[in-house]
């Protein structure tokens, strides 16, 4: 048996914005460096990233290559079309931890049947899991990192409650404290962010929500539309969940920005938390290689 120290980690969740071909400013060659230099500054171990494409991965694992590992796989991952491949990556510190076990599931009645969607969902929509071994203490923790429907809230509400299957499934193989963070494209009291936040469901795992250590109070809007505008009458979107082994230290939202353009036009949530000391027998996490799909 082996006693572990309490462990800080940063985490952030970054929707980092599809490039479109409509927009005549904000483009992503514009914005690359940008969302770079921001995740270099903050000193996240673990990021959750959403809307990434294939070359926008691309350029963030060239401008990180020294710092960070990205694991995951395209919503349309295992199916011919891969012209509209979002990712939800997980970015993990190469200095803080190691990534190991990753998987992409589709949030649908079909979770793992490949570019599957929920009800009257837009698009497939997905989530990707990484089990991440902490350098400091060698402790475990998972990681779930997803992008919930724009359109339906029936979609929004099966996903909720297909992560937190996966959560149970997973618990079930080797229990490890739990992170959640995404895009849920729900405001804060919507029965999608409620099955979250206020644990309305059955297992023996508990969630927090990092807002509950807001600096500024009261949630506040986490899309901006470019404009860079806090607005604390406005719910948040962009969230960050984790389970009982941790204790949230402090949550807030970053507004980098360099002569007047933002890496993105959702302000990315950072959330200082505690991993509480634990015992535990379980050795290193072999090197086995980080793509297990």
């Amino acid at each position: 048996m082996c006693k572990l120290e309490n462990e800080k980690l940063r985490l952030i969740s970054f929707n980092l914005k599809h490039d479109l071909p409509l927009f005549k400013k904000h483009r992503w060659p514009q914005r690359r460096e940008l969302a770079a230099e921001l995740i270099r500054r903050s000193g996240a171990d673990i990021i959750g990233v959403q809307e990434l494409t294939p070359y926008m991965r691309q350029d963030l694992e060239e401008l990180l290559r020294d710092e960070y590992d990205i694991a995951g796989f395209g919503r349309y991952y295992g199916t011919n079309r891969r012209d509209d491949d979002e990712h939800s990556d997980i970015l993990v510190r190469r200095s803080t931890a190691r990534l190991h076990y990753c998987k992409t599931f589709w949030l649908s009645n079909s979770p793992e049947k490949y570019g599957s969607r929920g009800l009257l969902a837009a698009y497939p929509r997905i989530c990707t899991v990484a089990e991440v071994q902490l350098l400091q203490s060698q402790s475990k923790v998972r990681i779930f990192n997803t992008h919930f429907d724009h359109i339906s809230g029936p979609a929004r509400n099966l996903a909720a409650r297909i992560i937190l299957q996966y959560m149970q499934e997973l618990d079930d193989r080797e229990p490890m404290p739990k992170v959640l963070m995404g895009d849920l494209n729900a405001s804060y009291e919507s029965r999608a962010v409620k099955i979250l936040r206020e644990n309305r469901h059955d297992y023996p795992f508990r969630l927090q929500d990092v807002y509950e250590k807001f600096i500024m109070g009261t949630p506040v809007g986490t899309y901006h539309h470019f404009a860079g505008k806090i607005k604390p009458g406005r719910s948040p979107i962009d969230y960050i969940f984790v389970s009982e082994e941790f204790e949230v230290l402090s949550s807030r939202i970053s507004a980098f920005s360099f002569q007047g353009e933002y890496p993105s036009d959702h302000f990315p949530l950072i959330a200082d938390v505690l991993l509480l000391q634990q015992q535990t027998n379980a050795a290193p996490l072999p090197d086995s290689g980080v793509y297990k799909q």
